[in-house]
């Protein structure tokens, strides 16, 4: 069994998820970090990250939604660790923006799989792990798209993308009260110059892209996950728990 602090980073193979893994490995000399992806070892860039920190960080194979692989995972961490310290629910999707009437069921399914039903598998999983911790985290990676007070104010279409923003707010939420021992709350990072970012992008006008750009600067990945890992590692459950973070440090409504 290890003392060391074990975190969990699903969806680490682009983006947010790999710039997290470099940013805790960074900033926690003696951690251990598994890096879960689909095809982890077919990402280049989490393979070299993974090389730079041998013994301290190690590709996993993770698949949202998994029921079987999550728990195969869970039980493989918990032999060798014997728990879990922080768990980042960050693998997601954003695909194709529309809006209610013109998007398809398909789409809302889909989004609805793996950005809510995934991290849901994911807590179940590992929870007896969590539990195990004497400082344990849940945090899941969530937009300002899932805020249904600020519909509103977002320029582009995300029916699909928002809806299952919201509901894994909600679900995240309930954690935190079901679970007095736990901190868990959800994390926008805010918007994020990443291949997912502009590929969701793509898919609108060129006015709607040119009113996107307009309102949003999009921050780098490597800038955004080290403050990500200095607000996870400061946060406390009466301080933090059950809201709705802002990578500023504020509250977005719900």
């Amino acid at each position: 069994m290890s003392n060391s602090k074990i975190y969990f980073v699903a969806g680490a193979t682009r983006g947010i998820g790999l710039a997290l893994v470099a940013a805790i490995a960074s900033k926690e000399p003696t951690a251990l970090i598994y890096a879960g992806g689909r095809n982890p070892s077919g990402s280049p860039q989490l393979v070299e990250l993974t090389g730079k920190y041998p013994g301290r960080a190690e590709l996993v194979k993770y698949i949202a939604g998994d029921k079987a692989g999550n728990e195969a995972l869970a039980k493989e961490i918990g032999h060798k660790h014997g728990h879990i310290d922080t768990l980042i629910a960050n693998a997601g999707i954003a695909k194709g923006m529309g809006k209610i009437h013109e998007t398809s069921v398909q789409n809302y399914e889909e989004h609805f799989s793996v950005n809510v039903i995934g991290p849901v598998v994911l807590f179940q999983a590992f929870y007896d792990l969590l539990k195990a911790s004497s400082l344990p985290r849940f945090v899941a990676i969530t937009s300002g798209a899932g805020s249904i007070e600020m519909i509103e104010d977002t320029p582009m279409d995300t029916s699909s993308y928002g809806m299952s923003k919201a509901a894994l707010n909600w679900i995240v939420r309930k954690i935190h009260y079901e679970n007095d021992w736990l901190v868990a709350y959800p994390q926008c990072p805010g918007p994020v110059d990443t291949d997912m970012a502009h590929e969701s992008v793509a898919t609108l006008g060129t006015s709607m892209m040119q009113e996107v750009f307009k309102k949003y600067t999009l921050r780098k990945p490597d800038h955004v996950a080290n403050v990500l890992v200095d607000i996870i590692m400061a946060s406390t459950r009466e301080a933090d728990g059950g809201q709705f973070h802002n990578i500023d440090g504020g509250r977005y409504p719900w």
